[in-house]
């Protein structure tokens, strides 16, 4: 769907047929899709259907964000020696992996194997 002719292709022969900024009804549908879940969802990521069923139950999962936790490592300082930033100073994430492939590259976990894990923890 990175095609910018994507649903304007004639069927058989790819050539481009018609308007290509005109949307179709799949554009409508997930124009739909992302406006429902945007006005019902609240600040936790909730859906409003979600909580107002009298049976479900909501927890607090503690999650720990990496760039996070190393950023208030890093200025945490000590008692004896406070953290000073240097003027202008900020900090950007560098992600690095312990996982290594046979010829020893880094290895860091793709989208697929992303979602294979999260949808097996689910089960």
């Amino acid at each position: 769907m990175r095609d910018d002719w994507y649903g304007h292709r004639d069927f058989f022969t790819g050539i481009e047929v018609g308007d290509k900024d005109e949307w179709l009804d799949w554009d409508h549908a997930l124009a739909d899709a992302l406006q429902t879940i945007e006005d019902y969802t609240d600040e936790y990521g909730l859906l409003a259907w979600e909580l107002a069923d009298e049976a479900v139950e909501v927890d607090a999962v503690k999650r720990i964000h990496k760039f996070r936790q190393a950023l208030e490592q890093r200025t945490s300082g000590s008692k004896t020696k406070p953290y000073k930033p240097t003027p202008g100073e900020y900090f950007v994430p560098r992600v690095s992996s312990r996982r290594k492939d046979p010829e020893g590259n880094e290895v860091i976990q793709s989208y697929t194997e992303w979602v294979e894990k999260e949808s097996s923890e689910e089960a």
